[in-house]
């Protein structure tokens, strides 16, 4: 008998240590989950457990309080409405998405399950688990976002505008206005400077749109194409606030952009339930292709008389340099004897040949300073851009090489493609030789002014290297025609 009772002490205290070691398992396992929030509390929400990733979420001062965690879980009264059930039924309540406070009062996303803990079938404690997916909720809301929104613009989408169609469709919303707006010239933009000009330019499309309809919503339903929908709103109200955008368009013109910002609107409107609002746009739509074909073909597409006439408002000194050099380039073409076509196409060269500095920095046209050598570089390419502005312009083609040859010099050391002597485009050659005379010349801060004997010097110097040799013995004759100074 004794060795029996023995034995059953003995088989009691394995047990035991068995049941220490599972808890003390649990235990650590329990404090150091990854990822995984957790806690134990009472009737009274009195904290019975809590591992150190619940601090992270909770914050250890909410942990402390009595009861206070609970106020945290958003949105409270449903939260408070879900524990109270539990402790009634006694039943595990699923993952559920909350979000908590944190103690320096960020909202965060948490995954929350409870599990409510038993003895003599009457509920002692809840388990509580949180995960923190605010990370997923955030990658979520992003998807959302990119599914409804343009990212260039961050007017909606086409699919919102889809979507909305459809929702006033079904909600039998009338009337309903459209109006649709399309940027104007948009391809030469992208043709001449390159799409990030163009996209700088639907950017301004999109933050007028904004501007004119803050309580709107506002979608960019095509490459260059804009909508708005106004709902409740019949057709006088939807031209009125058309004239708006179009007088708004014309003060922003007026006021900064150096790439004027043209567009094309026309207005629909749908007020038979039965008729869908996609019926609204399709009139919108039409009448902004009307509203195009009427404009004037010279406001749409000469860009570079455009961007030349706000190149000249916004830089003055750049105006004041074409119109010298247009004065010399005048008197050395007659000098040198050209024809009466070759003059026009010189002096138009002269007027236009820096149109390319419409795509430097402004730190850039403004600096009194030289440049740097990364500057220079950056200034180079002005050429280039030139170029393909020309090219895009109807009244600029016959010019478009002449601007890309400007910088050329006669011994081939010159840019972009390192042409030498005859090679060089004849105009070209006497506006290089007008425009270095104009800008060793000219009175600008910072600079020193050369004498007549000096300004000569240069030239001469520059002859057979930079310029026609040629040139610039009739361009020396005619300066001392001049006793020295084409600018008396």
């Amino acid at each position: 008998m004794f060795s029996g009772r023995l034995a059953n002490i003995l088989q009691l205290h394995i047990w035991e240590r068995k049941t220490r070691k599972l808890k003390e398992r649990f235990r650590l396992v329990f404090e150091n989950m990854p990822m995984v929030g957790a806690l134990s509390f009472d009737r009274e929400g009195r904290i019975l457990h809590y591992n150190r990733e619940v601090q992270k979420i909770l914050g250890q001062g909410a942990l402390l309080k009595d009861g206070d965690w609970f106020t945290r879980i958003r949105p409270a009264a449903d939260f408070q409405k879900l524990l109270t059930r539990t402790w009634e039924t006694g039943q595990v309540v699923g993952p559920g998405e909350w979000q908590i406070q944190t103690p320096g009062g960020e909202l965060r996303w948490v995954l929350l399950t409870l599990v409510p803990v038993k003895q003599d079938e009457k509920v002692e404690e809840v388990f509580c688990m949180l995960v923190d997916i605010t990370s997923r909720k955030q990658m979520e809301e992003e998807l959302r976002r990119l599914s409804i929104f343009d990212s260039l613009t961050g007017l909606y989408n086409r699919n919102y505008f889809e979507q909305k169609i459809r929702q006033l469709d079904e909600e039998g919303v009338r009337p309903v206005s459209v109006i649709v707006c399309d940027v104007d010239g948009l391809k030469p933009v992208n043709d001449c400077l390159g799409h990030r000009q163009g996209d700088e330019l639907l950017q301004k499309a999109a933050a007028l749109i904004r501007e004119v309809f803050p309580g709107e919503e506002a979608f960019r339903v095509g490459g260059d194409e804009f909508a708005v929908i106004l709902p409740a709103r019949d057709r006088e109200a939807a031209q009125k606030a058309c004239s708006i955008l179009m007088e708004t368009r014309e003060k922003f013109n007026r006021g900064h952009t150096v790439i004027p910002l043209s567009i094309s609107a026309g207005v629909g409107v749908t007020e038979n339930p039965r008729r869908s609002v996609y019926d609204a746009y399709k009139q919108a739509d039409d009448e902004m292709y009307r509203d195009k074909l009427q404009r004037c073909a010279a406001e749409r597409y000469d860009i570079g008389r455009s961007l030349m006439a706000a190149l000249f408002r916004n830089y003055p000194h750049i105006e004041r340099h074409a119109r010298r050099v247009k004065e010399i380039a005048l008197r050395l073409g007659k000098a040198a004897g050209l024809s009466t076509g070759e003059m026009d196409n010189l002096l138009l060269l002269a007027e236009v040949h820096d149109i390319g500095k419409v795509n430097l920095p402004e730190h850039i046209l403004q600096k009194n300073e030289p440049l740097t050598k990364e500057e220079e570089e950056e200034m180079k390419r002005h050429c280039e851009a030139g170029y393909r502005i020309a090219r895009c312009s109807p009244g600029l083609t016959q010019v478009a090489e002449l601007i890309l040859q400007h910088h050329e010099w006669w011994d081939g050391r010159g840019y972009p493609q390192g042409l030498k002597g005859e090679e060089i485009h004849l105009l070209s050659r006497i506006l290089a030789i007008a425009d270095a005379y104009e800008t060793i010349t000219a009175v600008r801060p910072g600079k020193k002014v050369m004498s007549a004997e000096e300004v000569m010097t240069e030239l001469k110097q520059g002859a057979g290297t930079r310029f026609d040799p040629h040139l610039v013995e009739i361009f020396l004759k005619m300066l001392q025609e001049e006793n020295g100074d084409i600018f008396p």
